[in-house]
């Protein structure tokens, strides 16, 4: 039996190797900053236990992981950021990546 193959519109047009749809693919930063603020805010959120090496204290903690939830929300909401915009956005990725593996409790 041949393989029927799926009819979709542009719109759910799906990348033709893997199980996403294409407009995901293409903006992926765009896809993962969505995903990532939620889980960022939930984890600020927390009664934590610690906090990361080189802090003081969980504010100081809290505060760097807002920086990377500003950044992540730069990036979810706008194409177009201004020079002091993208100093954010640079800076809450750098820790995010620096800190990356700290991200638990």
């Amino acid at each position: 039996m041949a393989k029927r193959k799926k009819k979709f519109t542009e719109s759910q047009e799906w990348s033709y190797k893997n199980d996403f749809p294409i407009g995901e693919v293409w903006g992926t930063y765009h896809t993962l900053a969505k995903l990532i603020v939620p889980r960022l805010r939930a984890f600020k959120a927390l009664d934590k236990q610690g906090y990361a090496p080189g802090f003081k204290d969980i504010a100081d903690w809290n505060l760097a992981i807002q920086k990377m939830i500003d950044a992540f929300e730069l990036l979810e909401d706008s194409n177009t950021l201004t020079e002091e915009e993208n100093k954010k956005v640079d800076e809450g990725l750098m820790l995010f990546c620096k800190y990356f593996r700290n991200l638990w409790d």
